[in-house]
């Protein structure tokens, strides 16, 4: 064989199978990194994975061949973690707020190319390599539930927190759920407060330095423990700050604080985190034998079958999932469609104001929000929500439900309600709805999450988020069209009928249908 086409097996099929392997992966990843600001440093990652895989090159052990059962254990690896990567592509298509499909992609990921290591040097290059291509897996998107539980976690230890050390200080605050109330109004524990972001930023920048300056495995473990203690410590007092300000100053003067205080935690869990990285740096683990990269071991014939079978299934996978859903998105007439309106001053209602951080949090959605009332002593309040299609706007309507973001805000949530529809010339609006208690107030919650109309039913249909809704969209090649979400709330009223009658009510005023012609397409 010439030195040309040694060149093409020996590195070329690797790096082709390796790099598509992480496209998916980064494609799937994208909308997450891009949108949601938690998981903002996800964009850097893979250059600083680049980077510590080309700083352990110059003391790279000698390649090993892979031969007999080896090789063949080894294919049958890289074969069924090829084949697993191949059928998460048009799951990810169809769902792309599915974070658990994200997190088995990357582990698949991290298999092809710690196989492929394996396939192509031996142990020794799995072990000298292993760590950078790991390193990649900081980037990926918590699953939802265990992020909201953390997230809840720390809201609720940084407003008990807060609470004290506003107490320690001589201010008057109290709490109720993540708010901290204070004469001058009331100041919120929110997601963005939450001290996640410095945390896993604080526990990227550990793994890195450590890997960086060749830790010991104990000194890089301490070091994690710093970067965690770094970002909760400087999230409290970053909580604390705002309080005080908020105290000192009224709660407006927190927005011109928020945002520099958080970058000031993260400068402050980063320097904390290089200051004692470059402490440690006197214990390091020993180089790998100098050998350099000879070639005195091939990966022979076997190997390149394998890496092209890999590279055919996700290549297959790939063209084959975009040709599966174009063929479905085909253009439609004769479509229903609704539009919510303001009711309007003309009828009683007035505009509230949503903050910007609020429609950060909910990744900017157009909408908006309305407050009226009803009789003496009773009230509504609506809101209303639209995200185009797209790979991300799923996520921003299934995070932020009302019994997890109203309990946040010192209501008690008492039971769940039947459901409830509402139908108007042709459509249906499913409701979920809550009773909730605030301050001995009753409180009935309304909250409708919708996909838009499927081609040709003139219905538009709740979102399914469940196994089997999800592997139908698949099945029926239907991706993300863009959601909607309509969320009504009922203060003191006296029972859930009348605040299901006041809903229909508030729809009938505000909701619309039309039939349109225009082709709906991605």
């Amino acid at each position: 064989m010439s030195v040309v086409g040694r060149n093409i097996r020996d590195w070329g099929a690797p790096a082709a199978l390796v790099g598509l392997g992480w496209f998916v992966v980064i494609r799937m990843l994208w909308g997450d990194w891009r949108i949601d600001p938690q998981y903002g440093y996800g964009m850097v990652v893979p250059l600083l994975m680049i980077g510590l895989f080309f700083k352990r090159m110059p003391d790279s052990p000698s390649r090993n061949s892979c031969l007999g059962f080896s090789l063949g254990a080894g294919g049958a690896v890289l074969i069924a973690a090829s084949l697993i990567l191949a059928l998460t592509i048009p799951l990810a298509e169809a769902n792309p707020d599915w974070r658990p499909i994200g997190l088995l992609a990357c582990l698949m990921a991290v298999t092809i190319s710690l196989t492929t290591l394996y396939l192509v040097g031996g142990w020794s290059w799995l072990r000298h390599f292993g760590f950078p291509l790991c390193f990649f897996l900081i980037a990926v998107p918590w699953p939802r539930n265990f992020e909201q539980s953390v997230m809840g976690g720390l809201m609720s230890w940084n407003a008990a927190a807060t609470l004290e050390i506003l107490h320690w200080l001589g201010y008057e605050a109290l709490r109720q759920g993540n708010l901290i109330v204070i004469p001058s109004g009331v100041l919120g524990v929110e997601e963005a407060c939450s001290g996640v972001r410095s945390l896993q930023s604080g526990i990227m920048v550990s793994l890195f330095f450590g890997e960086i300056l060749r830790l010991a495995a104990w000194r890089r473990v301490l070091l994690i423990g710093v970067a965690i203690g770094a970002a909760l410590v400087g999230n409290i007092i970053r909580s604390s700050l705002l309080a005080v300000v908020a105290s000192r100053q009224g709660i407006a003067a927190v927005s011109s604080w928020h945002d520099p205080a958080g970058i000031l935690v993260l400068l402050v869990t980063f320097g904390t985190v290089v200051v004692f990285a470059y402490r440690w740096k006197g214990v390091v683990v020993p180089s790998a034998s100098r050998a350099g990269m000879a070639a005195d071991a091939q990966s022979g014939r076997g190997c390149l079958a394998i890496f092209l079978v890999a590279f055919s299934l996700l290549i297959t996978a790939s063209l084959g999932s975009e040709l599966w859903y174009r063929l479905h998105e085909s253009a439609t007439s004769g479509l229903r469609q609704w539009f919510l309106h303001p009711i309007g001053t003309e009828r009683g209602a007035s505009r509230v104001v949503i903050p910007p951080q609020t429609l950060k949090m909910l990744f900017y959605p157009e909408g908006f929000s309305e407050r009226w009332l009803i009789g003496d002593n009773a009230g509504g309040q609506a809101f209303y929500f639209r995200w185009p299609a797209g790979r991300t706007s799923q996520q921003a309507v299934t995070m932020h439900r009302p019994e997890v973001c109203l309990s946040n805000f010192g209501m008690k949530l008492i039971r769940p309600l039947p459901s409830r529809d509402y139908s108007s010339e042709g459509i249906t609006i499913p409701f979920r709805s809550w009773f909730f208690e605030q301050r001995g107030v009753p409180v009935y919650v309304f909250q409708a999450l919708i996909e838009e109309g499927r081609t040709g039913s003139g219905m538009t249909s709740q979102l399914n988020d469940s196994l089997r809704g999800r592997l139908r969209s698949v099945l029926e090649g239907r991706r993300n069209r863009g959601q909607r979400m309509i969320e009504v709330a009922f203060w003191n009223l006296p029972d859930a009928q009348s605040a299901g009658e006041a809903l229909d009510r508030y729809l009938q005023g505000a909701l619309t249908v039309e039939m349109i012609a225009a082709p709906m397409k991605r």
